[in-house]
């Protein structure tokens, strides 16, 4: 394949649909277009078959049947056989050959030696739930990337061109300043995210409620449970925004003084290594204290964060950062954090990636 990620053909493999918020994939999706190329962005299978433009110029939204039940269970000669005709329907369809396959989901198109030797095939596994067909979907991908060690670790036992290149950062282009924040303390604490998740440390959450009355504690997202957290929404310090529009996120944070990252993270260690919203907060410059994250060890080395393993070292360093906000979102240490965040912009990771292929070329 031709190097350089332009003007290609691209068939982009999502486990969410385009319709679903956007994350990695949606970003991928358009920074790639950005570039020239057709995306090709196929949604999980549905009972259609479907090409359609979207509001992103050369992204287009590829609906299609899937393949038959239990082709896992197939032998292989016939798991290569229904894949390699899938990918020619998908090609008709879309009425292009593609020159890359770039895959987020190992639960389908998993055997990429079923496809033709000319097209380029990226195994990219950003979230620790795809666990389907890793093994296959790793040993016969031309690439792989991981968003962290843990994920990297697996894929090198069966692929060692792999390389991890962890979240990348969207920057909002139009930002929008039309979040009002409430409350009568002088210093803010927020934290925006599905707030449905099983991973919220819900209890070191009311644990800082009650021990800082002093900080207001500011919360949006997306949460169809809270009628369970009613003790929560008794706090006097606790405010809920509901969810955010993408481009209201950035003066969200900004409006912050501290950013949390409150999770069960002993409960769920490799699915917390490296949260996707930690590039979003460190964009912001604002001071980020978290539960043990450690994707980003180094940058607690460097104090661009704070992070503890256990309750108490939390509320005492939450207590020491609340008390010296001045040292810790001075101009150089947000800037710090800008500057990180902006050299893992989606741009800069798919110029990563260019060289990572241009290395084994």
């Amino acid at each position: 394949m031709n190097l350089k990620l332009k003007n290609k053909n691209i068939l982009l493999i999502s486990p969410e649909p385009w319709n679903h918020i956007f994350v990695s994939k949606h970003h991928y999706a358009t920074h790639l277009a950005a570039r020239g190329n057709k995306v090709f962005f196929l949604n999980p299978p549905s009972n259609q078959e479907q090409v359609e433009k979207t509001e992103i110029e050369n992204v287009f939204t590829v609906q299609y049947f899937g393949f038959i039940k239990g082709l896992r269970l197939f032998p292989k000669s016939f798991q290569k056989y229904f894949i390699s005709q899938k990918f020619k329907q998908l090609q008709k369809l879309c009425k292009v050959k593609f020159d890359l396959v770039w895959s987020f989901d190992n639960s389908v198109f998993f055997d990429f030696s079923a496809l033709p030797n000319e097209v380029y095939c990226i195994s990219q596994i950003v979230d620790w739930n795809q666990n389907f067909q890793f093994s296959r979907a790793s040993e016969t991908a031309d690439l792989c990337l991981a968003s962290s060690n843990y994920i990297l670790e697996k894929q090198k036992k069966y692929n060692l061109k792999s390389y991890k290149v962890g979240h990348g950062f969207n920057k909002i282009q139009n930002e929008l300043s039309n979040i009002e924040v409430v409350g009568s303390n002088k210093v803010k604490c927020g934290y925006a995210g599905n707030l449905d998740i099983q991973y919220i440390d819900w209890n070191l959450v009311e644990k800082l409620l009650d021990n800082f009355p002093n900080v207001d504690f500011h919360f949006a997202g997306q949460w169809n449970s809270k009628n369970k957290f009613s003790n929560i929404f008794k706090k006097p310090n606790f405010y809920f925004y509901g969810r955010l529009e993408a481009d209201s996120l950035p003066s969200f944070y900004k409006k912050m003084d501290l950013l949390a990252l409150i999770y069960q993270y002993r409960k769920y260690p490799q699915q917390l290594a490296n949260p996707h919203k930690m590039m979003e907060y460190l964009a912001s410059g604002k001071m980020i204290l978290a539960t043990w994250t450690e994707e980003y060890f180094d940058l607690s080395s460097d104090n661009f964060i704070k992070m503890n393993k256990n309750t108490a070292d939390f509320i005492s360093t939450f207590k020491d950062v609340v008390h010296n906000l001045e040292y810790w979102n001075n101009d150089a240490m947000i800037k710090s954090r800008i500057d990180f965040a902006n050299q893992n912009s989606y741009s800069k990771q798919i110029d990563k990636i260019e060289k990572y292929i241009k290395s084994h070329s």
